[in-house]
């Protein structure tokens, strides 16, 4: 019995070695850090849940290697999404609330060196020494989770400043940061000066194409410069509409020669819209002809039909679009990429308890794995990797779900403090948010379709269970190396040996030294 468990542990390891690669000394490979941010395995539950059934698999499920996640900061349990991502870029613990690829806030910012002993990031190092390098993002592009990579500033609110160093390079290295290849997401109100005006019958690098959605936007750079025209003139391919995006799909599936350097701009702010439920619907953001679709009648990504901005790239589509780009870059160099992609709609959905919205920005992420495992599969020379840093919301599943008569979803009741419970009962959302219909997942392995709301501890990010998932090239490290104690941390260390064959040490318990 033994000797038959132990063969047929070896046949399926035999299987699964075409979607694997494991390390040797100095050995290195593309590596693509996905950080789906905000996502807690309850989160990942309730997406497979909704999406593939109780008994199905997402993409994200069959990542074969795993790690429990410890995402503290040096001032705090929980991360936040520019401290955490700084983290990710720099593998030092910093200060949670101010630091943004910096240690610290506004005048207490402390510029240090990477773990590697670098004065940068770890895709600033790359880029510098010849690696392509590329981001991408359904928020807008200044958000820290793949901005901290290429900006350091002392507030996170400095868009107009994070946006333009990912273009010139940072203060003092403009003559030494390389370009990176790809930037796609958000943001083009940060790229362009106030008073910029409405594209109208044609789309020029002069005019601005998106207004915003939910509330109106407009362009706000104070200096005077337009990037996107700079950008141009620079030599970049700048889209920041669908069509304009399909076309130069299009493009790269017809010419395989054709290497780009892409910004894409799909977005006044965030792609997504990044509200209550209640307040998209109030501003008309609904598409009836959505009614009966799982995915829901509420326009979560883009603006209006018959606008610009409407249906925009998702988050999978821009992967497939980068993944293109830089494998023939990585040829033409001669060096493994390194990629960051960062679904920032899980985190903001999640932070405004919109159950719809996570749950379509989880299908979107589970979709962009599935295209990462294909190229993995074809090219095993990479490494795969995922993490969160905190739990947006605390999103949890009641099934079944609590209903009136008419169907809409009760509430539940939450810390009784006495007789006065009732007070603090807990509204719960369903498909349309609260008091809508529930969720309805596909059958189950019985055939079974059940029913289910959604509730949240509140609007902030918690520290929550979350998972470090991985496939590829070293990532069997996160079941020996790392199997007791995966830190923030150790998310460098992971893209460090595989981009640069080189592990280092841990930085447990130690600041990132000042730089000269």
């Amino acid at each position: 019995m033994l000797k038959s468990r132990f063969v047929f542990a070896l046949l399926v390891l035999l299987c699964a070695l075409p979607t694997l690669a494991f390390a040797q000394e100095g050995q290195t490979g593309n590596v693509i850090f996905v950080h789906p941010d905000g996502t807690g395995l309850n989160h990942w539950n309730a997406g497979r849940m909704y999406w593939e059934g109780p008994d199905g698999l997402l993409e994200w499920d069959q990542l074969p290697f795993m790690a429990v996640y410890r995402g503290h900061m040096f001032d705090r349990l929980t991360g936040t999404s520019n401290g955490g991502a700084t983290v990710h870029a720099f593998g030092y613990k910093v200060e949670a609330a101010g630091s943004f690829g910096l240690d610290g806030n506004e005048e207490n910012a402390r510029p240090f060196l990477s773990l590697s002993g670098y004065e940068g990031s770890i895709m600033r190092e790359a880029a510098n020494n010849g690696h392509p390098v590329g981001v991408v993002n359904d928020g807008q592009a200044a958000e820290p989770g793949t901005a901290v990579f290429l900006a350091e500033v002392g507030n996170r609110n400095q868009y107009d400043e994070i946006v333009r160093q990912i273009l010139d390079g940072r203060p003092g290295y403009e003559d030494v940061d390389q370009l990176p290849q790809v930037v796609l997401g958000g943001g083009e109100i940060y790229f362009l000066p106030e008073g910029t005006p409405l594209c109208e019958a044609e789309i020029t690098p002069t005019c601005a194409v998106h207004t915003g959605t939910v509330e109106a936007l407009a362009p706000v750079r104070t200096d005077g410069r337009n990037l996107i025209q700079e950008a141009v003139d620079a030599g970049w391919t700048v889209i920041r509409t669908r069509a304009e995006f399909d076309a130069l799909m299009a493009e790269l599936e017809a010419d395989e020669t054709l290497v780009p350097r892409v910004l894409g701009i799909f977005a006044a702010d965030n792609i997504m819209n990044d509200y209550p439920e209640e307040a998209i619907i109030g501003a008309g953001l609904v598409d009836e002809s959505m009614a009966e679709d799982p995915r829901g009648s509420i326009i979560l990504y883009g603006s209006a039909p018959g606008t610009p901005g409407y249906n925009p790239p998702m988050v999978d589509e821009m992967t497939a679009m980068a993944l293109m780009i830089l494998e023939r870059a990585s040829a033409q160099a001669q060096q493994p990429f390194l990629m960051v992609l960062e679904t920032e709609s899980t985190d903001n959905f999640g932070n405004n308890d919109n159950a719809i919205g996570m749950l379509n920005g989880l299908r979107y992420t589970d979709n962009a794995i599935g295209v990462l495992r294909e190229f993995q599969a074809r090219v095993p020379e990479t490494l795969i990797i995922t993490a969160a840093d905190s739990d947006a919301g605390g999103m949890q599943v009641f099934s079944p779900a609590p209903v009136n008569d008419d169907g809409t979803l009760r509430t539940v009741s939450g810390n009784p403090t006495g007789a006065d419970a009732d007070a603090v009962n807990v509204p719960l959302d369903g498909i349309m948010g609260r008091g809508s219909a529930p969720f309805v997942t596909p059958p189950d392995a019985f055939g079974n379709t059940q029913n289910f709301a959604i509730g949240w501890i509140g609007t902030p990010d918690v520290a929550g269970g979350i998972l470090t998932r991985a496939q590829g090239l070293n990532a069997d490290l996160l079941n020996t190396m790392f199997a007791g104690s995966f830190d923030s941390t150790d998310v460098y260390r992971m893209m460090y040996v595989t981009l640069f064959g080189e592990m280092l040490p841990s930085a447990i318990g130690q600041r990132g030294p000042d730089r000269e």
